[in-house]
């Protein structure tokens, strides 16, 4: 597999799961940390090499566009930095129109990432601590030339601020790195554990081959919105999935549950998530 250079970042969403808090404002401006969600994926993506990301936007986000590249990110970023510039990868928005799903989103990033791997970055996935979580999948999928993605090990106080799609059956190949047989769909569901209990769920990270937009277009009109949740699972289905168990503290910040426990535990960090 090639390097990975290219990151794709849907934030065209509404935020239903998020309401009343993104009538106001997208989901990806929600502060935390001062800062708001979409920073952090900009960081980790710098952090991690890439090169160029992609960010699937509409013409509701006018807020998100104007922080990209009015100013707003380059602050941040030199804050970040101690008063060094902190070069991030080049920015390329997508126009989404209408909030058709995921899917759709990713499947209009194809062109630009050619056929090459990417990173598909969800922006409302957190994860505090060193090396980022993108940063410690790319060696895997260097070494094992295949799709991966990342993994978190959940137990039942940390699973509650999470959705319960994405629960992973997976055998377990060596220290930290699993083979991801199938994971669930979305549910109504809360996700619930046991005292003790302990379950594989996927985070919101992977490194995909050009061939995942075919896996697109096979589900593309089965349901009403297209799901790219629907396409990994025919993937995992049909080729060899990697899991990277992520080290550090996650938070599924598209949940309110999530978010306010995000924004508790960055009070305890100082001014940074991603420590050198």
């Amino acid at each position: 597999m090639q390097k990975v250079k290219k990151g794709v970042i849907p934030a065209a969403g509404l935020g239903t799961r998020l309401y009343p808090m993104t009538e106001a404002q997208p989901k990806e401006m929600l502060p935390i940390g001062g800062r708001p969600m979409i920073y952090y994926a900009v960081l980790e993506a710098a952090l991690s090499g890439l090169e160029q990301i992609y960010i699937v936007i509409n013409q509701r986000k006018d807020s998100l566009r104007d922080y990209l590249e009015g100013g707003g990110l380059e602050k941040d970023l030199q804050q970040e930095g101690g008063g060094k510039r902190i070069s991030h990868p080049h920015i390329t928005f997508v126009d989404q129109p209408f909030p058709l799903g995921s899917g759709d989103a990713i499947y209009r990033t194809r062109e630009m990432t050619g056929k090459e791997p990417f990173a598909l970055m969800m922006p409302d996935f957190l994860l505090f601590g060193s090396p980022p979580a993108l940063a410690q999948m790319i060696p895997f999928c260097q070494r094992f030339k295949q799709n991966i993605v990342g993994v978190l090990s959940l137990g039942a106080r940390e699973a509650r601020g999470f959705s319960n799609v994405g629960v992973v059956q997976a055998t377990q190949l060596e220290q930290g790195i699993v083979e991801v047989h199938s994971f669930s769909g979305k549910s109504k569901e809360p996700l619930m554990l046991q005292e003790g209990e302990r379950i594989l769920k996927l985070a919101g990270r992977w490194i995909l081959g050009p061939h995942f937009f075919s896996y697109l277009e096979r589900i593309k009109g089965n349901k009403e919105e297209w799901d790219d949740a629907t396409a990994l699972q025919a993937m995992t289905h049909e080729r060899k999935i990697i899991g990277k168990i992520l080290e550090g503290q996650a938070f599924d910040v598209g949940n309110p549950l999530g978010y306010r426990a995000a924004k508790e535990e960055f009070s305890t960090l100082g001014d940074q998530i991603f420590p050198p």
